[in-house]
């Protein structure tokens, strides 16, 4: 599953560690598991910012 989303990562050219890090913030602090589709990796901006999530 991991290597699933390495790659799923890599072909939205999004940082696997980045996203992987703040996805599992994103759990801790409370992400509704109704909006889990927020969280993947097409839906992660590929800026530096700090909240990388995008607004939807």
């Amino acid at each position: 599953m991991l290597a699933s989303i390495v790659a799923t990562c890599k072909l939205n050219d999004v940082n696997p560690v980045a996203y992987i890090a703040e996805t599992l913030e994103a759990i801790i602090a409370g992400h509704p598991q109704s909006k889990i589709e927020d969280l993947m990796p097409w839906r992660f901006r590929k800026t530096s910012s700090p909240h990388q999530w995008g607004s939807g």
